[in-house]
């Protein structure tokens, strides 16, 4: 397998506006899926590699730091000359319905601390 230039990731998989998503980004990069549990991400992970693009999957916990960090190695490991190019983190995260640029640091971390 050849090193990709760039990768994207995607949380919130499991079905959905996630699962597209990460379908159309494999089409041009390959793509990590994080994902809480492995049931979650391993369809999306099939069908992209059953329509010839690279995808990984990844158990991952977004609220936990350590989670996220392990996640990060990971995909590391499995693209080391690659570059972040797309982050799109779709999880289900309680966000309030408002512009980004009004959103609290308490929105912010109801938000964020919710895994995918």
């Amino acid at each position: 397998m050849t090193k990709p230039t760039f990768y994207a990731i995607v949380v919130g998989v499991g079905s959905g506006t996630g699962a597209s998503v990460a379908r159309l980004f494999a089409k041009g990069y390959p793509v990590a899926l994080l994902a809480r549990k492995e049931t979650s991400y391993a369809p999306v992970v099939e069908a992209i590699t059953k329509a010839g693009g690279t995808a990984i999957g990844i158990a991952t916990d977004v609220s936990d730091a350590a989670a996220v960090d392990a996640a990060f190695a990971r995909i590391a490991q499995e693209w080391p000359e690659g570059k972040l190019a797309v982050a799109v983190y779709n999880a289900e995260a309680g966000f309030s319905y408002k512009p980004f640029l009004e959103l609290t640091s308490e929105d912010l971390d109801r938000g964020l601390s919710t895994g995918a």
